[in-house]
């Protein structure tokens, strides 16, 4: 366990980041601490950190760790709990930690406390055992080639649009070679009236291109 002087600097370095001080962030430190202990590495050259939220954790997460979205090395399957699986890389343990206690005495909304009461609660929950407020198990947890940090193993024109796709992303459709958009439609919807610039151009791959493709 961490001394508190050592959670504290934690703490800021993830606030200062995050943009404001939440029981998020304290319980993200607690995690990253507890995951980083269990499988034996505080280098984030040798880390994959999955992160089961979107939320204020994911933030200290990546601070903790140094892993990042970016790197390839943090990874976010959205399950919308408050844990986090932790692989080392190099000796392919894996953990998986999760907050099982009450971070809030009694149980209580943090978000309904009155200030002192919430500074008091964050105090508390950073200073914690992490063996009174967090599960943890030993896991198995695999990645393809192309979800590994690294340079991208595979590149693809999209045979519609013509945009580059990257890590094996495409989809093959008979003998066509389509963006995800263009195979099974976007996440996003058109705005009325657009239209998308360079109509018609050529693709990196020298191939002429329709741009306005489904979802393209």
């Amino acid at each position: 366990m961490a001394g508190s002087s050592v959670r504290r600097r934690w703490l800021a370095e993830c606030v200062a980041y995050h943009g404001h001080l939440c029981m998020g962030q304290v319980l993200g430190v607690l995690i990253a601490e507890r995951g980083m202990e269990l499988i034996g590495t505080k280098d984030p050259r040798e880390m994959i950190v999955v992160s089961e939220n979107d939320r204020c954790i994911a933030d200290a997460l990546q601070i903790l760790t140094g892993t990042r979205l970016g790197r390839r090395s943090f990874k976010l399957r959205d399950m919308g709990k408050m844990a986090a699986v932790f692989l080392n890389t190099r000796t392919k343990k894996a953990f998986r930690v999760w907050l099982e206690g009450e971070p809030v005495p009694g149980g209580r909304n943090f978000h309904s406390l009155a200030p002192a009461e919430r500074k008091k609660a964050l105090d508390e929950a950073l200073m914690a055992d992490t063996g009174s407020l967090l599960g943890f198990e030993p896991v198995v947890i695999e990645f393809s080639e192309n979800e590994l940090p690294g340079r991208p193993n595979v590149r693809v024109d999209c045979e519609s649009c013509g945009e580059r796709v990257m890590d094996g992303k495409h989809v093959v459709r008979g003998k066509m070679r389509l963006c995800v958009s263009c195979a099974r439609g976007a996440y996003y919807k058109k705005a009325t009236g657009s239209r998308r610039g360079r109509k018609g151009t050529t693709g990196s791959n020298g191939r002429k291109v329709q741009t306005g493709g489904k979802g393209g």
